[in-house]
Protein backbone atom coordinates (compact mmCIF):
# COMPACT_ATOMS: atom_id res chain seq x y z
CA UNK A 1 0.00 0.00 0.00
CA UNK A 2 1.13 3.23 -1.12
CA UNK A 3 1.35 6.57 1.64
CA UNK A 4 1.31 9.76 0.06
CA UNK A 5 3.19 12.98 0.82
CA UNK A 6 0.21 14.49 2.31
CA UNK A 7 -1.07 11.30 4.76
CA UNK A 8 3.36 11.52 5.87
CA UNK A 9 3.41 15.33 6.66
CA UNK A 10 0.15 14.48 8.95
CA UNK A 11 1.48 11.41 10.61
CA UNK A 12 4.73 13.62 11.06
CA UNK A 13 2.90 16.57 12.57
CA UNK A 14 1.33 13.95 15.05
CA UNK A 15 4.03 12.46 15.76
CA UNK A 16 5.66 15.80 16.78
CA UNK A 17 2.43 16.92 18.34
CA UNK A 18 3.05 14.27 20.63
CA UNK A 19 6.96 14.92 21.14
CA UNK A 20 5.28 18.33 22.27
CA UNK A 21 2.99 17.28 25.19
CA UNK A 22 5.14 14.77 26.77
CA UNK A 23 8.82 16.14 26.49
CA UNK A 24 7.73 20.15 26.79
CA UNK A 25 4.15 20.14 28.44
CA UNK A 26 5.42 18.70 31.10
CA UNK A 27 8.64 19.84 32.27
CA UNK A 28 6.85 23.35 31.96
CA UNK A 29 4.12 22.00 34.36
CA UNK A 30 6.70 20.36 36.60
CA UNK A 31 8.76 23.52 36.76
CA UNK A 32 5.56 25.47 37.74
CA UNK A 33 4.89 22.89 40.60
CA UNK A 34 8.37 23.10 41.72
CA UNK A 35 8.57 26.50 42.25
CA UNK A 36 5.91 27.11 44.16
CA UNK A 37 4.32 28.96 41.27
CA UNK A 38 0.72 28.37 39.38
CA UNK A 39 1.49 28.72 35.86
CA UNK A 40 -2.01 28.46 34.57
CA UNK A 41 -1.81 32.08 33.28
CA UNK A 42 1.09 31.94 31.08
CA UNK A 43 0.76 32.92 27.92
CA UNK A 44 1.88 29.60 26.22
CA UNK A 45 -0.75 26.59 26.74
CA UNK A 46 1.99 23.67 25.57
CA UNK A 47 -0.33 20.75 26.25
CA UNK A 48 -3.01 23.07 24.17
CA UNK A 49 -1.31 23.64 21.31
CA UNK A 50 0.61 20.08 21.06
CA UNK A 51 -3.29 18.97 21.33
CA UNK A 52 -4.46 20.74 18.55
CA UNK A 53 -1.33 19.45 16.72
CA UNK A 54 -2.74 15.52 17.77
CA UNK A 55 -6.03 16.25 15.75
CA UNK A 56 -4.77 18.75 13.05
CA UNK A 57 -2.42 16.04 12.19
CA UNK A 58 -4.70 13.01 12.05
CA UNK A 59 -6.83 15.21 10.12
CA UNK A 60 -4.27 15.94 7.50
CA UNK A 61 -3.30 12.05 7.74
CA UNK A 62 -7.05 10.84 6.74
CA UNK A 63 -7.41 13.46 4.16
CA UNK A 64 -4.14 12.22 2.16
CA UNK A 65 -5.41 8.99 2.60
CA UNK A 66 -9.02 10.07 1.08
CA UNK A 67 -6.88 11.89 -1.86
CA UNK A 68 -5.29 8.53 -2.31
CA UNK A 69 -8.27 6.41 -2.52
CA UNK A 70 -10.50 8.61 -4.48
CA UNK A 71 -7.38 8.62 -7.33
CA UNK A 72 -7.30 5.17 -7.51
CA UNK A 73 -11.03 5.43 -7.99
CA UNK A 74 -10.36 7.26 -10.55
CA UNK A 75 -7.61 5.80 -11.99
CA UNK A 76 -9.76 2.41 -11.82
CA UNK A 77 -12.31 4.20 -13.88
CA UNK A 78 -9.84 5.56 -16.65
CA UNK A 79 -8.29 2.13 -17.80
CA UNK A 80 -12.24 1.13 -18.24
CA UNK A 81 -12.92 4.02 -20.43
CA UNK A 82 -9.42 3.02 -22.11
CA UNK A 83 -9.91 -0.67 -22.53
CA UNK A 84 -13.12 0.12 -23.80
CA UNK A 85 -12.26 2.49 -26.19
CA UNK A 86 -9.72 0.22 -27.47
CA UNK A 87 -11.66 -2.55 -28.41
CA UNK A 88 -14.01 -0.34 -30.04
CA UNK A 89 -10.99 0.95 -32.29
CA UNK A 90 -9.91 -2.72 -32.39
CA UNK A 91 -13.38 -3.65 -34.74
CA UNK A 92 -15.28 -4.50 -32.17
CA UNK A 93 -17.94 -1.87 -32.37
CA UNK A 94 -21.03 -2.08 -30.28
CA UNK A 95 -24.41 -2.51 -32.58
CA UNK A 96 -26.29 0.84 -31.71
CA UNK A 97 -30.25 -0.16 -30.71
CA UNK A 98 -31.93 2.17 -33.47
CA UNK A 99 -30.40 0.22 -36.38
CA UNK A 100 -32.05 -2.79 -34.93
CA UNK A 101 -36.24 -2.99 -35.59
CA UNK A 102 -38.12 -5.07 -33.33
CA UNK A 103 -39.91 -8.05 -34.57
CA UNK A 104 -41.43 -9.39 -31.52
CA UNK A 105 -42.28 -8.87 -27.88
CA UNK A 106 -43.03 -11.95 -25.85
CA UNK A 107 -42.01 -14.02 -22.86
CA UNK A 108 -39.95 -17.17 -22.54
CA UNK A 109 -40.85 -19.09 -19.14
CA UNK A 110 -41.16 -15.90 -16.84
CA UNK A 111 -39.33 -13.52 -18.70
CA UNK A 112 -39.98 -10.72 -20.98
CA UNK A 113 -37.85 -10.76 -24.48
CA UNK A 114 -37.91 -8.71 -27.45
CA UNK A 115 -36.52 -10.25 -31.04
CA UNK A 116 -34.78 -7.76 -33.35
CA UNK A 117 -34.71 -8.30 -36.97
CA UNK A 118 -31.24 -9.82 -37.07
CA UNK A 119 -32.16 -12.52 -35.05
CA UNK A 120 -30.87 -11.36 -31.76
CA UNK A 121 -33.09 -11.50 -28.91
CA UNK A 122 -32.65 -9.31 -25.48
CA UNK A 123 -33.92 -11.38 -22.12
CA UNK A 124 -34.82 -9.71 -18.68
CA UNK A 125 -32.97 -11.73 -16.41
CA UNK A 126 -32.11 -10.92 -12.60
CA UNK A 127 -29.02 -9.37 -13.35
CA UNK A 128 -30.10 -6.97 -16.20
CA UNK A 129 -30.98 -7.35 -19.53
CA UNK A 130 -28.69 -9.80 -21.35
CA UNK A 131 -28.37 -10.26 -25.12
CA UNK A 132 -28.35 -13.71 -27.01
CA UNK A 133 -27.71 -14.31 -30.77
CA UNK A 134 -30.70 -16.47 -31.14
CA UNK A 135 -34.27 -17.06 -29.29
CA UNK A 136 -32.57 -20.82 -28.67
CA UNK A 137 -30.10 -19.97 -26.64
CA UNK A 138 -31.93 -17.56 -24.97
CA UNK A 139 -34.35 -20.14 -23.66
CA UNK A 140 -31.27 -22.85 -23.05
CA UNK A 141 -29.99 -20.07 -20.72
CA UNK A 142 -33.66 -19.27 -19.00
CA UNK A 143 -33.63 -22.97 -18.22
Amino acid sequence: MSIDKLTWLGLAIVVLAWGLLFFVADPIDLFGVASGRVLSGRVLNVAGIAQCGIVSGFGIAILGSLQLGFGSLNRFFQAVLTRTMTSVTNGEAPQIAHQRKIVERGWVKDRAYVLFNDGSVEVETMLGRRRFPSLQDAREFIA
